[in-house]
């Protein structure tokens, strides 16, 4: 088939414009994927977990209280409750380590994953752990240190065990030398009572200071006698 004059002039004026349109999508951007850039495995492998709150915690975690714990429980104690905890770098860290002083203090409240300070010392009695004491024939004293916390929070609770023929006075001595009496004889029936061939007294009172304390206990009665003492401070 023969073409005219004008058939031809058509069909180049198409092939023209089919050559622009091919050059100009070359040449302009593509329009952006709607779709999310796939997270690679080295990315995943960098991207630490967050801690999270509870559901509707927007304020924080309330530091915990933990004077008076051993290192490794108030370790555990602050990742229970989402957050961390270690003794500062120049003090105790081995398993007789105490808590005795901790920053930011209990209560606070503080974001997730926030680090807490502890203060810790050997030779002081962990709450809640009992004492045993073998005091020799004759009066004797004992003591030993035990850590105190904030009076407006706790209560003190004393457990102290001895055999019936034994008499002890146990008191409290603050870091301002201060005297606090506890239990004035074990012989005293308001807090003693006998069990078996022992008497067990238990007395609670209020905390007069934070600190550092000393539990003393004098024996008056005459034969050598196996003690165990208890103090723990218990919240209000």
């Amino acid at each position: 088939m023969r073409l005219t004059s004008g058939r031809l002039a058509t069909v180049a004026m198409l092939l023209v414009g089919l050559a622009v349109l091919a050059v100009a999508g070359r040449l302009l951007p593509s329009a952006p994927s709607t779709q999310p850039p796939a997270t690679t495995a080295a990315t995943r492998a960098t991207t630490a977990p967050a801690i999270r709150t509870a559901p509707g915690n927007t304020r924080g975690y309330a530091v915990p209280d933990v004077l008076g714990r051993t290192l490794a429980q108030a370790e555990r104690v602050m990742r229970a409750g989402g957050l961390h905890g270690g003794a500062y770098e120049r003090d105790p860290q081995g398993s007789d380590a105490v808590v005795v002083a901790q920053e930011p203090p209990a209560r606070v409240l503080v974001p997730p994953g926030s680090f807490v300070g502890f203060r810790t010392r050997t030779g002081v009695q962990p709450y809640g752990v009992p004492r045993r004491l073998r005091l020799a024939r004759g009066p004797t004293t004992a003591a030993y240190r035990i850590v105190a916390p904030d009076p407006a929070t706790h209560q003190l609770a004393v457990a102290v065990i001895v055999p019936r023929a034994t008499d002890v006075e146990l008191w409290l001595e603050t870091g301002s030398g201060s005297r606090v009496p506890v239990l004035g004889s074990t012989r005293d029936a308001t807090w003693c009572r006998p069990r078996h061939r022992k008497v067990r007294c238990e007395v609670r009172l209020g905390v007069p200071a934070e600190g550092l304390w000393t539990a003393i206990l004098a024996k008056r009665s005459s034969p050598p006698a196996a003690i165990e003492i208890t103090i723990t401070f218990t919240p209000l």
